[in-house]
């Protein structure tokens, strides 16, 4: 089981994280910052394709092709968005808010 969680969910977690952050930290288009999703979209879609041409089980394809393309890519994608959030609390611009003093 720990097998299965590592590489269905943490791996592409981590995955995702570490692409998005690279992608918004050096490039300096910002169209590139869109890239990892897209990425992570088609190949989820390409998996279900694939999978979708070969089924030949009895058993119900909407329970695997969720758990196979679908759990990877689900957690590929918040990878995309944490990268994304450490990205903006590393190098984002800071507001600093000064208190009035009252004299």
């Amino acid at each position: 089981m720990p097998i299965i969680i590592g590489v269905f969910c943490v791996l592409p977690l981590v995955v995702g994280l570490i692409a998005q952050y690279l992608v918004c930290r050096f490039p300096k288009r910002k169209l590139w910052r869109a890239l990892p999703p897209l990425v992570i979209l088609i190949l989820a879609g390409w998996v279900t394709a694939g999978r979708l041409s070969v089924w030949e089980a009895d058993h119900s394809p909407v329970t695997q092709l969720l758990f196979v393309p679908g759990l990877p890519a689900l957690f590929a994608l918040i990878g995309t968005v944490l990268g994304w959030r450490l990205w903006k609390k590393l190098w984002g611009p800071r507001v600093i808010w000064e208190k009035k003093r009252r004299d």
